[in-house]
């Protein structure tokens, strides 16, 4: 299995926010994503992970449907999304009732779910902001399951704001990759 892993994205960002150059920053941003799309259609990988924050506030659903398309054109790749701290899924959020295609899987609840693609025999294990801060340490009680299958954790935060993690504790959950954001 090839799979690609991304994180941190921030897709409307405006870094400098009022220098001159803040506007072409914000198109940077787009275009880099686009370029790792690229790169994922180029390298075919099976799995495309999002661990949090594609977007740096709620996503308009215009945003989305660009963000849709491009994942579209992933022929084979599953694309696996959650939302960050940034991008986090409040009641009005347009995440919630998107059309995504037939490729993407989003871990949109606000406990661990875990997804299961036998055709990767990989689980995919997340779960999603539904506020901007969590102070909970949400990541050190999960475990992977038992199987053969490759196990993956989408994880997104890891300061005392939002889902502080105890790397030795992480360690020992079983996981084969730890997809952080």
């Amino acid at each position: 299995m090839r799979f690609m892993h991304i994180a941190d994205v921030h897709l409307g960002a405006l870094p400098d926010a009022g220098a001159p150059w803040s506007g072409d920053r914000g198109k940077e941003l787009w275009q880099t994503f686009e370029k790792c799309i690229g790169e994922a259609r180029a390298r075919k990988v099976d799995l495309l992970l999002i661990a949090g924050d594609l977007f740096h506030r709620q996503p308009r659903g215009r945003e989305l449907q660009e963000v849709n398309t491009l994942f579209s054109s992933l022929s084979g790749t599953i694309v696996v999304l959650m939302a960050g701290n940034h991008d986090y899924l409040k009641p009005s959020s347009p995440y919630w009732d998107f059309p995504w295609g037939e490729n993407v899987v989003c871990l949109f609840d606000d406990q661990c779910e875990k997804i299961r693609l036998p055709e990767l025999r990989t689980e995919i294990y997340g779960f999603s902001y539904h506020q901007q801060e969590i102070t909970a340490p949400l990541y050190d009680a999960l475990q992977a399951g038992k199987g053969d299958y490759f196990k993956i954790l989408l994880a997104h935060g890891g300061d005392a704001q939002h889902i502080p993690m105890n790397k030795e504790k992480l360690m020992k959950a079983g996981f084969d990759y730890i997809a952080l954001g």
